[in-house]
């Protein structure tokens, strides 16, 4: 099954500036999420520093009911919480037992 993926969130993005620009919250996360993204050190330290504390908040129950700044999409579903570890960290773990 091909899903439209490119198709879809053009349309989105144009629905979304016909009604006017996202929220600045919203335009914040992204712009300070992609200055992140475009700086892998920073990117990693980022996220290896985040994830073991969001599974930290989130305790046993594994996901949030509720998050500031994700109403919208916690007001109908949980959010996972991170495992604790990072992709890039368990990928380097791997390599490292490999190569041994």
């Amino acid at each position: 099954m091909a899903i439209p993926l490119p198709a879809m969130m053009r349309k989105w993005r144009e629905r979304d500036f016909e009604r006017g620009d996202p929220p600045l919250g919203q335009r914040l996360a992204l712009k300070l999420w992609a200055y992140a993204a475009k700086r892998p050190r920073l990117y990693h330290a980022l996220s290896g520093t985040i994830a073991p504390l969001l599974a930290r908040l989130a305790g046993t129950r594994g996901h949030f009911s509720m998050l500031p700044f994700a109403g919208a999409w916690t007001d109908s579903r949980d959010l996972p919480a991170p495992q604790g570890r990072t992709f890039h960290e368990l990928y380097r773990e791997t390599q490292r037992s490999e190569a041994q």
